[in-house]
Protein backbone atom coordinates (compact mmCIF):
# COMPACT_ATOMS: atom_id res chain seq x y z
CA UNK A 1 0.00 0.00 0.00
CA UNK A 2 2.77 2.57 0.49
CA UNK A 3 4.42 1.71 -2.67
CA UNK A 4 0.91 2.64 -4.77
CA UNK A 5 1.21 5.93 -2.20
CA UNK A 6 4.50 7.05 -2.70
CA UNK A 7 4.13 8.27 -6.70
CA UNK A 8 0.82 10.12 -5.92
CA UNK A 9 2.90 11.99 -3.62
CA UNK A 10 5.89 12.94 -5.55
CA UNK A 11 3.29 13.79 -8.54
CA UNK A 12 1.53 16.50 -5.90
CA UNK A 13 4.52 17.98 -4.71
CA UNK A 14 5.90 18.42 -8.37
CA UNK A 15 2.83 20.17 -9.31
CA UNK A 16 2.53 22.30 -6.26
CA UNK A 17 6.33 23.63 -7.10
CA UNK A 18 5.90 23.75 -10.44
CA UNK A 19 2.73 26.18 -9.34
CA UNK A 20 5.12 28.12 -7.14
CA UNK A 21 7.94 28.93 -9.55
CA UNK A 22 5.04 29.66 -11.63
CA UNK A 23 3.40 32.39 -9.73
CA UNK A 24 7.12 33.89 -8.94
CA UNK A 25 7.75 33.76 -12.34
CA UNK A 26 4.35 35.85 -12.83
CA UNK A 27 5.19 38.45 -9.68
CA UNK A 28 7.02 41.14 -11.33
CA UNK A 29 3.84 41.79 -13.97
CA UNK A 30 1.47 40.96 -11.81
CA UNK A 31 2.32 43.20 -8.98
CA UNK A 32 2.55 46.29 -10.94
CA UNK A 33 -0.91 45.82 -12.72
CA UNK A 34 -2.59 45.73 -9.08
CA UNK A 35 -0.92 48.65 -8.30
CA UNK A 36 -2.28 51.65 -7.36
CA UNK A 37 -0.51 54.80 -6.70
CA UNK A 38 -1.88 57.13 -3.98
CA UNK A 39 -3.14 60.54 -3.82
CA UNK A 40 -0.37 63.11 -4.11
CA UNK A 41 -0.88 65.18 -1.25
CA UNK A 42 -1.88 68.82 -1.36
CA UNK A 43 1.91 70.24 -0.85
CA UNK A 44 2.99 67.98 -3.85
CA UNK A 45 0.09 69.64 -5.89
CA UNK A 46 0.56 72.96 -4.62
CA UNK A 47 4.70 72.32 -5.92
CA UNK A 48 3.28 71.30 -9.61
CA UNK A 49 1.67 74.26 -10.17
CA UNK A 50 4.36 76.68 -9.14
CA UNK A 51 6.58 75.33 -11.79
CA UNK A 52 7.58 78.27 -14.43
CA UNK A 53 6.30 77.64 -17.46
CA UNK A 54 8.70 76.52 -20.70
CA UNK A 55 10.06 79.60 -22.50
CA UNK A 56 8.81 80.65 -25.71
CA UNK A 57 9.88 79.18 -28.91
CA UNK A 58 11.82 81.87 -30.00
CA UNK A 59 14.54 80.85 -27.98
CA UNK A 60 15.56 77.74 -29.46
CA UNK A 61 15.32 79.19 -33.29
CA UNK A 62 18.70 78.08 -33.28
CA UNK A 63 18.70 74.61 -32.17
CA UNK A 64 15.94 74.38 -34.94
CA UNK A 65 18.69 75.85 -37.61
CA UNK A 66 21.67 73.60 -36.46
CA UNK A 67 20.15 70.05 -35.24
CA UNK A 68 22.82 68.98 -33.04
CA UNK A 69 23.31 65.64 -35.49
CA UNK A 70 22.55 67.12 -39.22
CA UNK A 71 25.43 66.37 -40.99
CA UNK A 72 25.68 69.88 -42.66
CA UNK A 73 25.62 71.50 -39.19
CA UNK A 74 26.69 74.52 -39.51
CA UNK A 75 29.31 76.01 -36.76
CA UNK A 76 28.00 78.85 -34.47
CA UNK A 77 28.45 82.92 -35.55
CA UNK A 78 31.51 83.84 -33.95
CA UNK A 79 31.20 86.50 -31.48
CA UNK A 80 33.56 88.49 -30.96
CA UNK A 81 34.19 89.10 -27.30
CA UNK A 82 34.65 92.71 -25.70
CA UNK A 83 38.19 93.17 -24.36
CA UNK A 84 37.82 95.83 -21.01
CA UNK A 85 40.87 97.98 -20.01
CA UNK A 86 42.72 96.24 -23.03
CA UNK A 87 42.69 92.84 -21.65
CA UNK A 88 40.40 89.81 -21.30
CA UNK A 89 40.86 86.34 -18.79
CA UNK A 90 41.18 83.64 -21.63
CA UNK A 91 41.41 80.93 -18.94
CA UNK A 92 43.42 79.76 -15.84
CA UNK A 93 46.14 76.88 -15.17
CA UNK A 94 46.52 75.60 -11.86
CA UNK A 95 49.32 73.14 -11.15
CA UNK A 96 49.00 71.89 -7.60
CA UNK A 97 48.94 75.54 -5.66
CA UNK A 98 50.50 77.40 -7.96
CA UNK A 99 48.29 79.16 -10.79
CA UNK A 100 49.10 81.18 -13.74
CA UNK A 101 46.37 83.20 -15.76
CA UNK A 102 46.04 83.24 -19.32
CA UNK A 103 45.50 87.29 -20.49
CA UNK A 104 44.92 88.23 -23.93
CA UNK A 105 46.02 91.93 -24.19
CA UNK A 106 44.28 94.50 -26.73
CA UNK A 107 47.35 94.52 -29.02
CA UNK A 108 47.12 90.92 -29.95
CA UNK A 109 49.85 89.41 -27.24
CA UNK A 110 48.97 86.91 -24.80
CA UNK A 111 50.71 87.15 -20.77
CA UNK A 112 50.52 84.73 -18.78
CA UNK A 113 50.79 86.02 -15.12
CA UNK A 114 50.78 84.72 -11.48
CA UNK A 115 50.33 86.34 -8.18
CA UNK A 116 52.30 89.75 -7.49
CA UNK A 117 52.98 90.28 -11.30
CA UNK A 118 52.10 93.41 -13.39
CA UNK A 119 50.22 93.94 -16.62
CA UNK A 120 50.99 97.04 -17.61
CA UNK A 121 49.54 99.35 -14.48
CA UNK A 122 47.78 96.63 -13.28
CA UNK A 123 49.03 93.75 -10.72
CA UNK A 124 47.93 90.42 -10.76
CA UNK A 125 46.36 90.25 -6.65
CA UNK A 126 44.71 86.92 -6.96
CA UNK A 127 43.85 84.27 -8.92
CA UNK A 128 41.01 81.60 -8.48
CA UNK A 129 39.64 79.11 -10.83
CA UNK A 130 37.75 81.05 -13.08
CA UNK A 131 38.59 84.64 -11.72
CA UNK A 132 41.52 87.23 -12.05
CA UNK A 133 41.67 89.97 -9.46
CA UNK A 134 43.67 93.20 -10.43
CA UNK A 135 44.69 95.88 -8.97
CA UNK A 136 46.22 99.33 -9.96
CA UNK A 137 46.23 102.35 -6.99
CA UNK A 138 42.94 102.20 -5.48
CA UNK A 139 41.15 100.69 -8.46
CA UNK A 140 40.12 96.92 -8.65
CA UNK A 141 39.24 94.91 -11.07
CA UNK A 142 38.06 91.39 -11.16
CA UNK A 143 38.33 89.47 -15.07
CA UNK A 144 36.53 86.62 -15.81
CA UNK A 145 36.48 84.44 -19.59
CA UNK A 146 33.99 84.60 -21.36
CA UNK A 147 31.87 82.08 -21.97
CA UNK A 148 29.10 83.87 -24.26
CA UNK A 149 26.35 82.26 -26.29
CA UNK A 150 26.59 82.95 -30.06
CA UNK A 151 24.30 86.33 -30.29
CA UNK A 152 24.92 87.45 -26.61
CA UNK A 153 27.76 89.56 -25.90
CA UNK A 154 28.64 89.22 -22.07
CA UNK A 155 31.64 92.05 -21.02
CA UNK A 156 34.53 90.01 -19.58
CA UNK A 157 35.07 92.74 -16.53
CA UNK A 158 33.11 91.19 -14.03
CA UNK A 159 32.35 94.69 -10.75
CA UNK A 160 34.36 92.97 -7.72
CA UNK A 161 32.00 91.99 -5.31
Amino acid sequence: MIAAFAPRRTGVLLNAAIVVLIGLALWPWLRWTLYVPDRPSEAALAALRTLPGLPPLEHFRETAERPLFAPDRRPAAAVQPSIAFGMRLEGVVAIGAERRAIVKLSDGRTARVGPGERIGEWTVQRIESDRLFLEAGDRRLELAPQRAAPGSARPSAVPPR
